[in-house]
């Protein structure tokens, strides 16, 4: 077993190496964990379902190589003792934590929404399957953290039904599953911030016109809604430059 080598109790016991071929929980683990370093600029989907092809070798090798691990693609003692030192004991990420992503509170909304504040309750699925995608968005969130060497500001997590129709939010909104995040990184221009996304196994990519922060999901993880497993990256203009689902530019662009 390599549970002792995680360095947290609470890390995901991996207990065998994991290579090319490789198939079960333990790889879609892994795959979780280590998708959002895919060396994929396009549209190029490595799918998390537990078998260990082509894309989970490109996307661990990149994860060892920018953690200075031997590069082999298999995921061994190393590469989950690097694993474990980026999760908490309480199933988060060494970056980010459980109350960034729970329902905000809003005085304006209804006292039913207020109830949600601070929980991943009210939503069309249950808290633990909520739970279960946020952790997801986490750690897309740690690759790109680290590529860009900066911090990633959560403004925005889970909402309820209620909270979501209070404050106007898309009847079928990914942040109503958990697979959503609004973000900013200081010192990082909201349009950097995109391309960096993109870079990360982020399916869903859009911004507002009016406000500094951009939105991502993943909502070609999310089953509930089958019909909206696409890539929905901002389109541009004749400018190049990137435009909000508005059809106006970008806030900074």
């Amino acid at each position: 077993m390599l549970l002792g080598l995680n360095g947290s109790a609470a890390a995901y016991p991996f207990k065998h190496n994991l290579g090319p071929s490789s198939k079960g929980k333990d790889v879609r683990a892994l795959e979780v964990r280590v998708a959002g370093w895919f060396p994929a600029h396009s549209q190029r989907l490595l799918r998390v379902d537990r078998n260990f092809g082509s894309r989970t070798l490109r996307a661990v090798k990149a994860f060892q190589r920018h953690y200075g691990l031997t590069v082999d693609g298999v995921a061994g003692p190393q590469t989950f003792r690097t694993l474990a030192h980026l999760e908490d004991g309480d199933g988060s990420t060494r970056h980010f934590s459980w109350a960034e992503f729970a329902q905000h509170r809003s005085s304006s909304c209804s006292r039913k929404a207020a109830r949600y504040a601070g929980t991943f309750h009210g939503g069309p699925v249950g808290h633990r399957a909520v739970k279960r995608h946020v952790m997801e968005m986490m750690w897309r969130l740690e690759a790109i953290r680290a590529k860009a060497h900066a911090p990633v500001i959560v403004e925005s997590g889970f909402r309820s039904i209620a909270y979501n129709r209070c404050i106007d939010g898309a009847t079928v909104s990914q942040h109503l599953y958990g697979y959503a995040a609004d973000i900013r990184m200081p010192g990082i221009s909201a349009a950097r911030e995109r391309i960096m996304a993109k870079r990360s196994q982020i399916y869903g990519v859009s911004c507002y016109s009016s406000l500094g922060h951009n939105h991502l999901d993943l909502r070609i993880e999310n089953r509930e809604l089958p019909e909206l497993h696409i890539w929905w990256w901002p389109d541009r203009d004749k400018a190049g430059r990137h435009l909000s689902d508005s059809g106006s530019p970008c806030w900074g662009e």
